[in-house]
């Protein structure tokens, strides 16, 4: 039991929906009916069937009327090279389901990602195929590594600037002590990020009268020398009640003394150990770095380069931008079916202008001597402004073909546009400019019979034979009769076909091909009676042996296929009587 949708043009659209063969029922309908465009919602979760598979992606029919897109990268999360492998997981007709991306006036866009739809892949984890994102994965590890290598370089460092600005007081006092000498720190504390020696806090210019845990010296930091005087004068002790004396510096540090003039162990140790780590360490590292990075940028350009390669000397790589297409069409510039695929290829991407001047460029490409590849192109032009242009834009790019090529095939070729895209009022008055223009021409007023008998019209098919007799040659009649019978058996009445057989071949008996023709038609059509009475009349008439010998082994393949072995055994005997029959009548 089933609803019947439509009966058009002798093709009836059924359904087996429950919501249709039992309407009063409350049952949950699973699928929505899907009847236009505007059913569909982006984000929306919806079924369909796998209805063919392209270069351009997957289209999936989410009803009668209406298609929709996969790109491959939506099909499945791991990278294929070959798209015969989707053929293979994605047969013509299997069930799926989709998640709608992007929805707009003329196109739906689909996805199969197990990430929208919830479902499994596709194409299952076993092929060992790569995925989409390993690259970019690998990607964010290498960043994370940087930035966890950039955060310890930076604790180091401040690790390494904070051990060196603290110089022990004790240290300090020995120093001096031993010293007596002069000592220019200018350019120490500068290299220790502006650090005093005496726990000096950084980037601060000038030290604060000491507190309870300070040694009780006041250092000025100036950098201007009439500033280091007046610093070095207002040093001064800070003595607090209960407090054992502190340590006095009864003259102040001068500044204008070459660091090499002192012995500077203790601090040139910790100063120049703290600066060889932070200098020395980065350099080592960075040059480390720079080999490795070097070395991955180096093989990683090598497998991109291999694959590459790889891909453009596979004789099965589909093309899949616009760049690949040029270049097959480079080194095969009069194919035209290389140029048929670059148009489409802009098609599918609703780019018409594009796809026009890809065929304006073929035409102006193919050599003048393939008149074929050339034609191809113009009705590939032709089907273009049909379905995508204006009834002139359709007109002019005609009549340019007409010029460029033989007239009667460019007729041809757009009668049969019109009629593929159902317009048929356009097909017809062509027909009819045809028949006046071209009236020799037996090719034309077959093409017009087709039309009429695929239309129903018989009666306006049998005033066309008539009048196709009186335009045509008399040598072309039989021909032209036989082919009118086959089309009238194919696409009309199968009894008016018989009697166009019977009265041609009661007129011209001796015509064995239309003999063979009407035994075919008749096997294929006709009873088993009808086909035995038209052998029997064969083997009866006198043709010359070879001919009859011809028929004979016609006759037995038949029964031997279709018959019994009694009628197998009276197709022989008749053989054997008309073998005798000429045997004897040549002795006589």
């Amino acid at each position: 039991r089933c609803y019947i949708l439509s009966n058009e043009n002798g093709k009836i659209q059924l359904s087996l929906r429950q919501s249709r063969l039992n309407p009063k029922s409350n049952s949950k309908v699973e699928d929505v009916e899907i009847t236009g465009i505007k059913d569909v919602k982006e984000g929306q979760l919806v079924r369909g069937y796998v209805k063919s598979i392209t270069p351009s992606g997957v289209f999936f029919g989410l009803s009668t009327s209406l298609l929709g897109r996969i790109l491959f990268q939506n099909v499945s999360p791991y990278f294929v090279q070959k798209h015969s492998l989707y053929e293979k997981y994605l047969p013509e007709g299997k069930l799926l389901t989709a998640k709608v991306l992007g929805v707009t006036e003329k196109h739906i866009e689909l996805s199969l990602l197990p990430e929208d739809t919830g479902m499994p892949s596709v194409l299952p984890e076993s092929l060992g195929l790569p995925r989409y994102d390993a690259e970019e994965e690998k990607r964010e590890a290498n960043d994370r590594e940087k930035k966890e290598e950039v955060k310890l370089k930076t604790k180091r460092r401040r690790g390494n600037s904070e051990r060196t600005g603290k110089i022990h007081w004790d240290q300090a006092e020995e120093l001096y002590r031993v010293g007596k000498k002069k000592i220019k720190l200018h350019s120490r504390l500068a290299k220790i990020r502006n650090y005093s020696i005496w726990e000096m806090k950084p980037k601060r210019k000038k030290i604060c009268p000491a507190d309870e845990n300070d040694s009780g010296i006041e250092v000025y930091y100036r950098e201007e020398d009439d500033q280091e005087e007046e610093a070095a004068k207002k040093k001064s002790k800070i003595k607090k009640p209960g407090e054992a004396p502190r340590l006095q510096v009864s003259m102040g540090f001068t500044w204008d003394e070459d660091v090499n003039a002192m012995d500077m162990s203790v601090l040139n140790q910790k100063e120049d150990s703290s600066e060889s780590d932070e200098e020395d360490e980065p350099k080592s590292k960075l040059k480390k770095q720079t080999k490795k990075e070097k070395e991955l940028e180096k093989q990683k350009k090598e497998k991109e380069l291999c694959k590459l390669e790889a891909a453009l000397m596979d004789p099965g790589r589909q093309p899949q931008s616009a760049d690949d297409f040029d270049r097959l069409v480079l080194s095969s510039p009069n194919s035209s079916i290389l140029w048929l695929q670059y148009m489409a290829f802009h098609l599918q991407a609703t780019e018409i202008e594009k796809a026009r001047a890809v065929a304006e460029r073929a035409l102006k490409t193919i050599c003048f001597r393939e008149e074929q590849e050339k034609l191809n192109v113009w009705v590939a032009l032709l089907n273009l402004e049909n379905m995508y242009g204006t009834e002139e834009t359709l007109m002019k790019v005609f009549e340019r073909a007409v010029q460029y090529n033989e007239p009667l095939k460019v007729f041809q070729h757009l009668c049969d546009i019109y009629a593929n895209s159902e317009k048929y009022k356009q097909a017809e008055e062509l027909y009819h400019t045809m028949l006046k223009r071209f009236r020799q021409e037996k090719s034309v007023w077959l093409k017009y019979a087709s039309f009429l008998l695929k239309q129903g019209q018989t009666e306006a098919t049998h005033r066309l034979l008539e009048r196709a007799l009186k335009a045509l040659p008399t040598k072309e009649h039989v021909d032209v009769i036989s082919r009118f019978a086959q089309l009238e058996f194919r696409f009309g009445d199968p009894e008016h076909a018989k009697a166009l057989f019977e009265s041609t071949l009661s007129s011209y008996p001796k015509r064995t091909d239309i003999w063979s023709i009407y035994m075919d038609i008749m096997i294929k059509h006709g009873s088993q009676k009808e086909v035995r009475d038209i052998f029997e009349r064969v083997i009866h008439l006198s043709l010359t042996p070879k001919k009859m010998k011809f028929f004979f082994k016609r006759y037995l393949d038949y029964e031997k296929k279709f018959g019994t072995t009694e009628s197998v055994l009276a197709v022989k005997r008749a053989a054997l009587e008309y073998v005798e029959a000429k045997s004897s009548f040549a002795d006589t």
